[in-house]
């Protein structure tokens, strides 16, 4: 009766941390979703194309938070679970200084290269000025951007998932209402969906600290002590996989555009921000699954408590692929409706490659999540190694090869393919990785009795 008990504690635990956190992530998926929606149906495919050259630096500024506040957060709930408080503080405290510093330097290269860093993206033309006016008001919100990803993470793993939600979502709400007063009452383009964009996370920050942070519910403070670079590195080893999980998605963003302009022009890539946009609202809530998992598996790692880790990890790969079943279906279902909301100008050619590209791309899906929650799991329990491993895999090195091999091999087609091709692969890799870590582990818990 005692066991039973503890798994059904395990299973209450995943199911608060786990909905609170995905429906912080829905909160997310839902921005994109309806950034994308608003700025297709008012600027036009021009415009649809110049929100997805800008993406990617969307994504490599929610990494760099993802990569300090995740990889700070874990050490924390480590440090906490063995009742070392001050030396949690210690981590907030230094990975504020880090985040100080990178929003300074990411808000001096929006204004100062604004114009250059749309030309890298790969935009030209009309869609060139649209890409800069974006990028500029974007990189402005850098700040808000890293602490907002900071602080939810923190406030996550301080036993506080009601409230990190709570953020998230307001901050998404107030992004969806600004979007719509902003683009249509005010008609400021381009501009206004920018602007929304960058306040959604001002006001996520702000609840933050106002609901939970400066009331001192928090148990993490700002402390007096040394900056440490070596506990800075450990974190951003810990978060990287967070960070290349979020900052795949721009780099493949960036290939993917300059493969698809050069095979079916603006119009393609207007294509692909449907498509893209879709898989990052998708891979959101995967990314919502395993960050709801992480602070437990970390808590149960940090006190020994093996068959409860495991338990959670089981939770986390099922919910995570009846999920990824489930909106791979309903992108075979409805890929034209789906389609339809973005194409306002009705293009026939555009449509034909939104619906194709849906069909095939989107069966990624069904081992997304679980490749996600792997990653995640193996930073949770101080496996930087081969959670980057997982990580790059998926996020960089085989899908970046498969877009490139595929778009050259079989056209757009190629291109779309490549994404559950990669999933293939990497969760061949991740399911090696996890069972020889587990084998090592249970081999020195062995000599150890």
């Amino acid at each position: 009766m005692k066991e039973q008990t503890g798994e059904e504690r395990v299973v209450r635990r995943f199911a608060r941390y786990t909905s609170m956190s995905v429906l912080s992530m829905l909160g997310l998926a839902v921005y994109y979703l309806t950034d994308t929606f608003f700025v297709a149906n008012k600027v036009g495919t021009l415009g649809l194309a110049a929100l997805n050259f800008s993406i990617p630096i969307y994504s490599v500024l929610n990494g760099l938070g993802l990569l300090l506040g995740v990889g700070g957060a874990t050490m924390f709930t480590i440090h906490k679970s063995r009742g070392e408080t001050r030396e949690g503080s210690v981590v907030f405290t230094n990975i504020v200084l880090l985040g100080a510093a990178v929003s300074v330097a990411g808000v001096a290269i929006g204004w100062l290269f604004p114009a250059q860093l749309a030309t890298l993206l790969g935009s030209s033309g009309v869609v060139h000025e649209m890409s800069t006016t974006y990028l500029q008001v974007l990189m402005t919100f850098a700040p808000c951007f890293l602490f907002s990803n900071i602080l939810i993470a923190f406030m996550r793993n301080d036993n506080a998932p009601l409230f990190s939600t709570i953020c998230m979502v307001t901050g998404t709400v107030t992004n969806i209402v600004l979007d719509y007063v902003f683009m249509y009452p005010l008609g400021m383009g381009i501009f206004g969906a920018a602007l929304a964009t960058g306040v959604s996370p001002l006001v996520g920050m702000l609840m933050a600290l106002a609901l939970y942070v400066l009331p001192k519910k928090a148990t993490f403070h700002l402390v007096r002590c040394p900056l440490r670079p070596r506990l800075l590195a450990w974190c951003c080893a810990l978060g990287m996989s967070s960070f290349i999980g979020e900052v795949s998605s721009a780099v493949v963003t960036l290939v993917s555009n300059n493969v698809i302009e050069g095979l079916a022009g603006d119009v393609g890539v207007a294509a692909y921000g449907v498509i893209a946009n879709l898989s990052f609202a998708v891979l959101a809530v995967f990314i919502g699954i395993a960050q709801g998992g992480q602070p437990l598996m970390s808590d149960y790692y940090a006190r020994g408590m093996r068959r409860q880790e495991k338990q959670t990890l089981r939770l986390c790969c099922v919910t995570a692929l009846v999920l990824g079943a489930v909106c791979w279906i309903a992108a075979l279902l409805f890929a034209p409706q789906i389609t339809a909301l973005f194409n306002s100008e009705n293009d026939p050619v555009m449509r034909q490659i939104a619906v194709s590209g849906l069909h095939l791309y989107c069966v990624g899906f069904l081992l997304a999540g679980v490749n996600t929650v792997l990653s995640q799991a193996m930073a949770a329990v101080e496996q930087p190694r081969q959670s980057l491993a997982i990580s790059l895999s998926r996020g960089l090195v085989v899908i970046v090869a498969f877009v490139l091999l595929g778009g050259f091999l079989w056209g757009v087609s190629g291109v779309w393919i490549a994404f559950p091709a990669t999933e293939l692969v990497t969760f061949a890799l991740a399911a090696v990785l996890y069972v020889s870590f587990e084998r090592h582990r249970a081999a020195g818990e062995q000599q150890i009795r």
